[in-house]
């Protein structure tokens, strides 16, 4: 609020709620949007003939963001297979998981995840034929980041900041209200101000002020409070003011309204 003698300017308070719940979107939703991208990857199995009897693979993981490329090595590889794990979850759900295994002198071990029964089979078959050739090189399978898959990334990740954006333009785009009481012109000025500018403009003269009112409620926990209205002649408040338990402010602040606008004060021992 500013003040002179002879003006006095009130301006409500921004409401924040839409800023609050623009944050707690983004907070939240960042580690959702982190975790997709961190799920999204290029994954290579490649096989490797050394010699004629030697045949290492490999499998790349190269995640979608800028972390480090991640190779497991499988060294004089004697044979491939395929091994079928079941999971129960919490609630007794089963569910199947196929995987490629590759034959080392250190064991069996489980090298690619693949979709089905059907596809473990088939690359098992091919790195067993590959063993068997002359080929040098063999791609064995790979999950390449394609275009749908970044668009569904994308599409999922941008909702969110699409929903902050829209909150914070609902936010920037709340009205306050200002009042700015002018002696020298004897008019009261009512204007709504966004951050684009003022949306509105309306005035009213002193005359069509009745009278300045002091309030005093009670909560339920049975604490006093004030307020101080300045009611126009239709009945309507005008100005709203609250002032918790601080009667002393409340008076004060009604008694220079009343000073300034040229009217009747009521305070709250003079109500019936």
């Amino acid at each position: 609020m500013e003040q002179t003698p002879g003006k006095r300017v009130y301006l409500e308070p921004v409401v924040s709620g839409a800023v609050g719940i623009t944050f707690v979107t983004l907070v939240f939703s960042s580690p959702l949007i982190l975790t997709m991208g961190l799920s999204e990857r290029d994954r290579r199995f490649t096989c490797h003939r050394l010699d004629q009897d030697t045949v290492t693979c490999e499998v790349v993981f190269q995640p979608l963001l800028p972390l480090p490329k991640q190779i497991e090595f499988y060294y004089d590889v004697r044979g491939a297979g395929t091994e079928t794990e079941t999971r129960t979850d919490s609630e007794g759900y089963e569910t199947n998981y196929y995987y490629v295994t590759l034959i080392t002198p250190a064991g069996e071990t489980k090298a690619w995840s693949a979709a089905s029964e059907s596809e473990a089979r088939q690359l098992a078959t091919k790195i067993q034929s590959f063993r068997m050739s002359a080929e040098s090189q063999l791609l064995v399978a790979s999950d390449g980041f394609v275009l749908e898959d970044f668009l569904g990334v994308a599409l999922i990740g941008l909702a969110p900041t699409g929903v902050v954006v829209l909150l914070l333009i609902l936010a920037l785009s709340k009205k306050r209200r200002r009042l700015t009481f002018d002696r020298s012109l004897y008019q009261i000025l009512e204007e709504y101000l966004t951050p684009f500018g003022i949306r509105g403009r309306k005035t009213y003269s002193f005359r069509d002020v009745q009278q300045v009112v002091v309030e005093r409620s009670t909560d339920s926990d049975g604490d006093s409070y004030f307020s101080v209205k300045v009611e126009l002649a239709s009945g309507e408040p005008l100005l709203h003011l609250s002032f918790d338990s601080d009667n002393g402010k409340a008076r004060a602040e009604a008694e220079q309204l009343g000073q300034l606008l040229g009217c009747p004060v009521r305070l709250p021992e003079a109500m019936s």
